[in-house]
């Protein structure tokens, strides 16, 4: 089987479990004691006297299986995840300028934590010991270490201190990516040393037991030369454990990239499913996390297909 048909029929085998993922999720906030209405509501008398006619437009009225129905068939068909129920604008508009914001944040963060983790693995573990390894190893616990929001925090320490100013996304000032780069950049900072400081001792690690083994042993009395042995033998074998765990990790991580826009006050979808949490806004929450729950399957799918090209001797 070709790898292109395995790709095929995985997507197609995503099709009931994101069926499913959409489901639980939705079961999970329409089942919730918090009553919408009244975090909607707050202490607006005139809309009290409305109730009623809120609980209809949402749908509230109606048995939990319509409602899931009236939810999740517009979203498989058209892809129209309804209207917020906090500002009444249509949620694939209020979640999309937030989501672009998080991807190049995070996309652009977490291709610099690779090529880096993976850098300095290789180098840490070829010459082990040496002083770069040593230094290296300090280096990654130290960041390991410390929490992310701290991390931020000391980032805005440091920014005020060096240039004279936080980087703090001002949403009313910053609306230009020029305008706002500083905070950009130091909410990337916080989740490369994050990021570099455990993937780094993976990919060190997992080296190091590859280049013990017996037929690196046997590649090196062969006479073949020391670049050969370690990234045509050595470094594909490593880099298994590596594909599996940031595929698995990613959707996590991605998760929790929302403590780091609080910390930065950035505008992504982190921080906006926070604000639609504290208002109970379902229609914005439910669309997040389908984002996350599909993007998890797909990473899934992603490290398959990977493994195919790194370790031939997974067959389809």
């Amino acid at each position: 089987m070709s790898l292109v048909i395995y790709s095929i029929r995985r997507m197609v085998a995503m099709i009931p479990l994101i069926v499913g993922i959409s489901l639980l999720n939705f079961m999970l906030f329409a089942l919730t004691p918090v009553d919408p209405v009244n975090s909607f509501i707050g202490l607006n008398k005139d809309l009290l006297d409305n109730r009623d006619l809120i609980e209809k437009a949402w749908g509230l009225n109606k048995p939990i299986y319509q409602r899931y129905l009236d939810w999740a068939i517009p979203v498989f068909t058209k892809l129209d995840f309804g209207y917020s129920w906090q500002s009444g604008d249509p949620v694939a508009d209020s979640i999309v300028p937030f989501i672009e914001k998080t991807v190049l944040m995070f996309g652009s963060a977490f291709f610099l934590t690779i090529l880096v983790s993976t850098i300095t693995g290789i180098v840490a573990a070829v010459n082990h010991n040496s002083f770069f390894d040593q230094t290296a190893l300090f280096a990654t616990l130290v960041g390991y270490s410390i929490p992310s929001f701290v991390l931020g925090l000391l980032i805005i320490i440091a920014g005020q201190a060096i240039f004279g100013s936080p980087p703090i996304f001002d949403g009313y000032e910053q609306r230009k990516l020029g305008q706002y780069l500083n905070v950009l950049i130091a909410a990337m900072l916080t989740i490369l040393i994050g990021g570099t400081a455990f993937l780094t001792r993976l990919v060190r690690s997992q080296l190091l037991d590859v280049l013990r083994q017996n037929y690196i042993k046997t590649a090196r009395a062969k006479g073949l030369p020391e670049r050969t042995v370690i990234y045509k033998h050595a470094l594909r074998n490593a880099l298994l454990p590596f594909v599996t765990v940031v595929a698995l990790s990613l959707p996590g991580i991605l998760g929790g990239s929302a403590i780091i826009e609080q910390v930065f006050n950035y505008p992504g979808v982190g921080r906006r499913v926070v604000q639609a949490a504290l208002f109970f806004d379902m229609p914005v929450i439910l669309a997040i996390n389908m984002f996350f729950g599909t993007m998890s399957i797909f990473m899934l799918l992603v490290a398959e297909i990977i493994y195919a090209i790194v370790d031939p001797r997974v067959k389809f």
